[in-house]
């Protein structure tokens, strides 16, 4: 975990494809078939060594002839990946890469809502910087149906973001790998 233990690998881009992928396989995957879903050699690697750092996954590196790095969920992993699958399946639409979920900050945007009637923008703001990759975040959950987005007719008000019913149960989930992972990493 980084960032005053806040964010963790799940807070990533990619993430949840990742262990979706990883969980759909029989047995440890290579590396390189997992390319597909980064598009980045290197992105990937540091995906991936994240996740082996947050208790996720566990990485082998073999040589039979070739040096190949083989990639498979542990316990935790699969009780994550459980989780991550469940979410994937309340929230509609096919491809998970298109997915909030799979979304940079999904994570802790929905740990920060969850629990609260409503969030105002500049709250989120405090926590993550990041306007952009927010607000875009903020705009997918809405069209599927996770956070309602409030703003205000008259005068200078902050914008409002509440969880839907779906919304709470993505973000107990997120909660819960949150917890897993700070459960090992403690």
């Amino acid at each position: 975990m980084r960032e005053g233990e806040f964010f963790t690998v799940m807070s990533d881009r990619h993430t949840a494809a990742l262990i979706l992928a990883l969980y759909d396989a029989d047995g440890p995957i290579v590396m390189k078939d997992l390319q597909k879903i980064t598009n980045h050699t290197q992105t990937l690697r540091q995906r991936l060594d994240r996740m082996e750092e947050d208790g996720i996954v566990d990485i082998q590196i073999t040589y039979e002839p070739h040096k190949f790095v083989k990639v498979s969920l542990n316990d935790t992993g699969k009780e994550i990946a459980l989780l991550v699958s469940m979410m994937n399946s309340i929230i509609p639409g096919d491809d998970i890469e298109e997915k909030s979920i799979n979304m940079r900050y999904a994570d802790p945007i929905m740990r920060i809502l969850r629990g609260k009637e409503y969030v105002v923008q500049k709250d989120i703001k405090a926590v993550m910087p990041y306007y952009e990759s927010i607000t875009k975040a903020l705009k997918r959950m809405e069209s599927e149906g996770l956070v309602t987005i409030s703003e205000p007719d008259e005068g200078y008000r902050e914008i409002r973001y509440s969880l839907t019913s779906r919304g709470k149960q993505v973000a107990d989930a997120f909660e819960s790998i949150y917890r897993k992972i700070a459960g090992r990493n403690g």
